[in-house]
């Protein structure tokens, strides 16, 4: 659980950062997300996938890809804030529907990480919990940056900021209150988060490459968090 309360109020503290004074060197950002992305793609391989198909068998090829095909279609509509796309808004219907995908996909994200905050039967490696809490820092600070490019006033932002942050907690209430705690329901949950971030993790790799070459440094960054992945 501590993981859990730290990851989101980490993602808070960087995106409000970001709202009230971005530094000027952004490039960081991208070898984040890179080591993130490495760090999700090699648990998901290494320990969650497993496990996933230990429990649920066939059926965990059909959540995997109903997730896989949840992300593509969010990202229609968020236009890639999950991997570090921060487009400014035209108009504050399109910031409204990018900002509803985005906490759909937090939502969904959150739901699996009910075995973290109750006590349940199914307990999840807390690999999962890390990599997502990982990927979510990235995401607010992108988030951040979309809002100030579009026009958001800061406090209004903050308060934005909040929402998506909170989508996280709302996903695992609604898998506790909801869905309930059946090992099947819970690895269904398990299966649609691993399936968006299969995608997301893919993506984010795909897009560190320039003309499909990878820079000194985000290949370090790379190994370091597929590292991380085998050690933590």
């Amino acid at each position: 659980m501590t993981t859990y309360i730290l990851g989101l109020l980490i993602s808070f503290a960087a995106g409000a950062w970001f709202i009230y004074r971005a530094p000027a060197n952004k490039s960081w950002i991208y070898l984040f997300l890179s080591a993130g992305g490495a760090y999700l793609i090699t648990i998901l391989f290494t320990d969650i996938l497993p496990e996933l198909f230990e429990n649920l068998g066939e059926k965990a090829g059909v959540v995997l890809l109903i997730g896989f095909i949840v992300q593509i279609l969010l990202e229609n509509y968020s236009r890639g804030i999950e991997h570090g796309h921060a487009h400014a808004s035209t108009s504050k219907t399109s910031l409204l529907i990018a900002f509803g995908a985005l906490c759909l996909h937090a939502l969904i994200e959150g739901m699996p990480l009910a075995s973290v905050l109750f006590d349940t039967q199914t307990q999840f490696d807390h690999e999962l919990n890390l990599g997502i809490m990982l990927h979510k820092i990235p995401v607010a600070i992108t988030l951040s940056t979309m809002l100030f490019r579009s026009g958001v006033l800061r406090n209004a932002a903050l308060l934005w900021l909040f929402g998506f942050i909170a989508c996280t907690v709302v996903g695992s209430f609604l898998q506790h209150w909801i869905v309930g705690f059946s090992t099947e329901l819970m690895f269904m949950s398990l299966g649609l988060t691993v399936g968006i971030l299969l995608h997301v993790s893919t993506t984010i790799l795909f897009e560190s490459s320039d003309h499909h070459k990878l820079s000194p440094t985000r290949l370090a960054v790379i190994i370091v968090g597929i590292a991380a992945g085998f050690v933590i």
